[in-house]
């Protein structure tokens, strides 16, 4: 049996919280910001090790900060953390990181115990179905959290490890796979014909991209109170489509995974795109279509149905997205012709066996014969169509053009005779 290792999600809580215990939780969030910055001014910036810096400014921090340990821990980490991604200057108060020992969950998730300047105080929790899930103990374990605050309200977000709801064995010998094609046109497409649209996001891209467009000039031709006036309207609507996207893949990848758990589909077949943005920018193409191509976020898209799968005990397959959507999934043929296709658009029509049908579904289909033969005991078996008809008619008449497209673990390769 395969077991799937933990996966660590954030839960986003809202508290319920008193004017005292929003007064504490500032006042906490003063003097973290505070002494991250003295941390980050007192230590050699070379050091971007959080033990070694701990090492050389606990003590002096603990002493004129009043925090706990713990906290005085955690600032530290926090600024080994952002030192090794990016050179912060100052480090503005708002957020706290808790580890497992300066916070606790009540048994029944009414309540929280945090630790604040010189006490500790219990907070109320005002949680949804979806937040009591993923906080039960018996699915999940509570390992950190960071105390945010959002506008005039404070949250906290924890991380848990989930385990996953039932073990699948890596190695199937049933064939029940779900391949999904992912594309412009439509977001995401299954081999069980369900398809996912991608007008909606084309359309709110298209409408905020105008928008900005017109502020942008307005801002640069505009008087000082229109250019002022301006860059606070773009300053709202930054990252609007993008968190539209990320909710549309939210929804997509959630459906895609629960679809294949609730069916009788054991695996999940998806392309590995790694790549596919630098590889397709080195062709000519308009600024529309650069603009349309680079958009969409597939990463995001394969990342959301890879941690759902993951807590819901369904194994993901990732296949070499070459010619899955030249192939015909009836025949296992491509066309003949370097350079042409019998696809056109979104309709597929095979000139060998002479299927019709979708070119996505065509594709997603392709896919999932490729995930099974990759996910197969014996590793080295690949996908070819059928040569046996041309090999013996080679032995009377002149040879033709002819594919054979042949698919193993790791690699795609196209033979041409």
């Amino acid at each position: 049996m395969y077991k799937k290792d933990p996966q660590i999600l954030t839960v986003a809580c809202k508290l319920i919280t008193t004017p005292q215990q929003k007064q504490d939780f500032t006042n906490l969030s003063l003097m973290f910001a505070a002494t991250c910055n003295y941390i980050n001014t007192s230590v050699d910036p070379k050091y971007k090790s959080a033990p070694k810096i701990q090492k050389l400014i606990y003590a002096d921090a603990k002493i004129k900060s009043g925090m706990q340990a713990n906290h005085v821990i955690q600032a530290c980490i926090r600024v080994a953390g952002n030192r090794k991604v990016a050179s912060v200057s100052e480090f503005k108060p708002g957020s706290v990181l808790y580890d497992a020992r300066t916070f606790s969950l009540a048994r029944d998730l009414k309540t929280v115990s945090l630790s604040v300047l010189g006490k500790r105080i219990k907070v109320g929790l005002m949680l949804g179905d979806y937040q009591r899930e993923m906080l039960d103990t018996r699915r999940s374990e509570p390992s950190s959290a960071t105390l945010v605050k959002r506008k005039a309200n404070w949250y906290l977000h924890i991380q848990v490890k989930v385990n996953a709801k039932n073990d699948v064995p890596l190695i199937t010998s049933k064939n029940n796979y779900l391949g999904v094609d992912l594309g412009r046109v439509d977001i995401a497409s299954l081999s069980d014909g369900t398809s996912f649209s991608g007008k909606d996001i084309e359309k709110v891209r298209a409408k905020y991209s105008k928008i900005r467009a017109r502020l942008q000039y307005k801002a640069s031709s505009g008087t000082r109170s229109s250019r002022r006036r301006c860059r606070q309207l773009q300053k709202r609507l930054a990252g609007k489509d993008r968190r539209f996207q990320t909710w549309l893949n939210h929804n997509i990848s959630l459906q895609i995974v629960l679809g294949a758990r609730c069916t009788s589909y054991s695996h999940v077949v998806l392309e590995d795109l790694t790549g596919i943005r630098e590889r397709t920018n080195t062709t000519t193409r308009s600024r529309e279509q650069r603009f349309l191509a680079n958009c969409w976020s597939f990463y995001q898209l394969k990342l959301f149905i890879q941690y759902k799968a993951n807590i819901y005990g369904v194994p993901v397959v990732l296949v070499n997205p070459a010619y899955t959507s030249q192939t015909c999934h009836n025949c296992l043929h491509i066309h003949p012709v370097k350079g042409q296709s019998y696809r056109n658009g979104k309709k597929y029509h095979c000139g060998h066996c002479d299927w019709k049908g979708d070119s996505d579904y065509n594709a997603a289909n392709v896919i999932k014969q490729l995930g099974a033969t990759v996910n197969r005991p014996c590793g080295s078996e690949y996908l070819s169509c059928d040569i046996s008809a041309l090999l013996d008619s080679r032995a009377t008449e002149a040879p033709t053009p002819y594919s054979v497209l042949r698919i193993g673990v790791g690699s795609l390769r196209q033979h041409r005779y």
